[in-house]
């Protein structure tokens, strides 16, 4: 009996972290996931229909939409010899119950060399499986 009660305890504790992830847990993991280039991490935070609009910024301003699967195919197609890099320059956070949502200034990468910069905006829900991100806006704006 004693057993049996040590191994369902050890097996609580071995998966607790996993449900008990905070919002910003989930965000700090999106942001390794995305710059190890890491598709099924990128896959497990997001829900299934998680939206991104993205406003790139300049002369003309042009407004793109992605789906989660359009977004995890083009981390996909990333030459593997690419390296980015998505630095946030800081957080501003809004968390509820069931519902967080992060403001982050960021400058991105791509080999070493500043791409862009702008500002992410991600709405996370609680669910039964814990905080997912449900949608992402971001601005880009080149140097």
């Amino acid at each position: 009996m004693k057993k049996a009660t040590f191994i369902a305890t050890f097996l609580c504790f071995c998966f607790w972290p996993i449900n008990a992830q905070t919002s910003n847990d989930v965000v700090n993991s999106f942001f390794e996931a995305l710059n190890s280039k890491n598709p099924d991490l990128l896959n497990d935070l997001c829900l299934e229909d998680m939206k991104l609009h993205s406003l790139s910024l300049g002369k003309d301003m042009v407004l793109t939409s992605q789906s989660k699967q359009g977004f995890i195919e083009g981390i996909k197609s990333i030459p593997k010899e690419t390296t980015i890099f998505e630095k946030i320059t800081s957080t501003e956070a809004i968390v509820k119950e069931h519902l967080a949502q992060y403001t982050l200034p960021y400058l991105f990468y791509v080999n070493d060399k500043l791409s862009h910069s702008g500002t992410n905006v991600i709405t996370l829900l609680k669910t039964d499986d814990g905080w997912k991100i449900s949608y992402i806006a971001d601005t880009r704006e080149r140097p």
